[in-house]
C-alpha cells in the first residue's frame, strides 16, 4: 500500500509503500520524520464506522458461519474516504487547534496512489485467516487465494448483552472493509519519543484528564473564559499517538488479563535486553523484577533507562499485540548503548518475520549498519554467510529479505523531499551519515596526527 503526501510542514512531498515489512526514516533533525509518522499512524488507527448490516449478523447468529462476495468498490470507497478524513484530522494527529492547523498546514494533502483496478487485483490474488474481536465478540475471516468471497466464522456462540450486540450489528461491517482495505496492515500501535515518560508519569498525565479537556474545547467559541478554565485544571493536549498510549498506561489493570500469542517473544525480548521482567502490578502499575534479584520489584520510575524506554513494547507485546499490527518506534535507539542497539535491531527483523510491519525512524548509524548486515544474512544461499551467522550467533529468523526492506531519507533543501534510497543485496547506504561519520574519522586522525608529529 503506497501513500503520497504533499506540503507537510517542512515536507514538500513523498510516497511511502507500507506494504514493505520494515520501512525505515532516515534524516536530520527537524525534517518532519515524526510529523509524517503522526500522520500514517492518524490514517490506520480508529477506520470503524457505524452501519447496521442485521443480515450478515442473523446469519451468523443462525448457522455460525456466511459467505459474502467482496464489494469492491464500497471497500475502495471505504478506502478513500479514510484518506479523506485524515486530511481533515491534522488537528487531531499533531493536538493542535483546528484553526492552528489550517494556518500550519493549508495545502496539506494525502493520496492513495493504489488504483481500484489495482485493489482488487491484489486482494484477489491474496489469501488469509485471520480473527477479529469487537466488543468481546470474536470472529474470523476467511478467503482463499483467487477467490472473490470471504467467509466470515463466529469463533464461539454469542452470548452477551444487547448493547454489546447491537454495537456488534453496526461495526462488523466496517471492520470487515477496514482489513480489506488496508490489508495486510489490521491495526497500528506507535510508540513515540515521549514513551519513557507515559509510564513513568501516567498517573499526573492521566488521559482523564485529556477527556476533560478534550470536552472543554467543544465548548471553545460559547466560552469566552475558556482559559482560564485551563489554567486552573493545568491541562495540555497532546498528539493522538500519545494520547492513545496515556490510554494504554491508564487501563494496564484490564490490559494485563489478555495474554497475546507474542507473550513468550516478549519474554525472550526481557532475556536479551532488560536482564529481568516487566510486570504489571495489581493496581494497574508497571513494575521490574531483576533477574538477579527476583524478590525485589522496582516502580519504573526507579529503573534504567532502557527499561523505561523498553517497557511499552515488551507490555505491547505480551498484551496487546496482534497478527499484521504496524509497529511505528521513533527513535528506537533512546538512551540505548550501541551493542543493546544491534541487539534491538535483530529483534525488529525477528518481528518482522513473524508478520509485524515496522517503520522506524532513527539517527543511528548501529541500526543502519546492522540492517545491513541482516539484508546479507538473507543471502542462505551461501555457504559463506551461513558460516558467518553462526559464528557471530545470528538466530535463524534473524534477517531481513532485500524486497522487504524500504528506506527513505528525508532531504532539506529549502524544503524536504523524501527520496527512496535503493536497497541491494548487499545493503544501502545514508549519505547524510556517512559524511558524518567521514567528516569526523578525518578530523580525528588530522588531530592525533598533530599531536603525534606536530604536523
Amino acid at each position: 500500500m503506497k501513500i503520497k503526501i504533499s506540503n507537510l510542514g517542512i515536507i514538500s512531498e513523498g510516497t511511502i509503500d507500507l506494504s514493505k515489512k520494515i520501512s525505515l526514516f532516515c534524516g536530520q533533525n527537524g525534517t518532519g520524520k515524526t510529523y509524517l509518522a503522526y500522520v500514517i499512524y492518524g490514517l490506520l488507527k480508529n477506520r470503524l464506522r457505524f452501519d447496521d448490516d442485521n443480515e450478515i449478523v442473523d446469519k451468523l447468529i443462525e448457522n455460525s458461519r456466511v459467505t459474502i462476495n467482496i464489494d469492491f468498490q464500497s471497500i475502495f470507497d471505504f478506502k478513500q474516504s479514510m484518506f479523506a478524513r485524515t486530511k481533515n484530522s491534522l488537528s487531531d494527529f499533531f493536538g493542535i487547534g483546528e484553526d492552528d492547523s489550517k494556518k500550519l498546514f493549508p495545502k496539506f494533502k494525502i493520496e492513495n496512489t493504489e488504483t481500484e483496478k489495482e485493489f482488487k487485483s491484489r486482494i484477489i490474488s491474496t489469501e488469509f485467516t485471520t480473527n477479529i474481536k469487537i466488543f468481546n465478540i470474536e470472529f474470523s475471516l476467511t478467503k482463499l487465494k483467487g477467490e472473490t468471497q470471504i467467509t466470515i466464522s463466529l469463533n464461539e456462540n454469542i452470548s452477551t448483552t444487547p448493547l454489546r450486540l447491537r454495537l456488534f450489528r453496526g461495526y462488523i461491517k466496517s471492520s470487515i472493509e477496514s482489513f480489506l482495505a488496508f490489508y495486510p496492515i489490521k491495526d497500528v500501535v506507535m510508540f513515540p519519543v515521549e514513551r519513557n515518560s507515559i509510564n513513568t508519569f501516567s498517573k499526573q498525565l492521566s488521559i482523564r484528564k485529556q477527556d476533560r479537556f478534550d470536552t472543554m474545547l467543544l465548548f471553545k467559541d460559547k466560552e469566552k473564559d475558556i482559559r482560564k478554565i485551563e489554567s486552573l485544571l493545568d491541562l495540555k493536549r497532546y498528539p493522538l499517538s500519545i494520547s492513545d498510549e496515556l490510554r494504554v498506561a491508564d487501563d494496564l489493570v484490564e490490559i494485563k488479563k489478555k495474554k497475546s500469542k507474542f507473550y513468550d517473544f516478549a519474554e525472550e525480548l526481557e532475556r536479551e535486553l532488560l536482564l529481568g521482567e516487566v510486570n504489571i502490578s495489581n493496581d494497574g502499575e508497571i513494575l521490574f523484577i531483576p533477574n538477579n534479584s527476583p524478590s525485589t520489584k522496582l516502580p519504573i520510575q526507579m529503573t534504567a533507562s532502557i527499561i523505561k524506554t523498553l517497557s511499552s513494547l515488551v507490555v505491547y507485546l505480551k498484551h496487546r499485540a496482534e497478527d499484521n499490527d504496524l509497529i511505528i518506534i521513533d527513535e528506537p535507539e533512546i538512551n540505548l548503548h550501541p551493542a543493546n542497539q544491534i541487539i534491538l535491531t535483530r529483534i525488529f527483523a525477528r518481528l518482522a518475520n513473524k508478520g509485524f510491519r515496522l517503520l522506524i525512524s532513527t539517527h543511528s548509524d548501529y541500526i543502519v549498519r546492522e540492517l545491513n548486515n541482516l539484508l546479507i544474512l538473507s543471502r542462505k544461499d551461501k555457504p559463506s554467510v551461513m558460516k558467518n551467522a553462526k559464528e557471530f550467533d545470528y538466530k535463524a529468523d534473524e534477517y531481513i529479505n532485500q524486497e522487504d526492506l524500504g528506506v527513505y531519507a528525508f532531504k532539506f533543501d529549502n524544503k524536504v523531499n523524501i527520496e527512496q534510497i535503493p536497497v541491494t543485496e548487499t545493503g544501502f547506504n545514508i549519505e547524510a551519515m556517512d559524511l558524518a561519520i567521514d567528516k569526523q574519522s578525518d578530523i580525528s586522525e588530522r588531530l592525533y596526527y598533530s599531536v603525534k608529529y606536530d604536523e
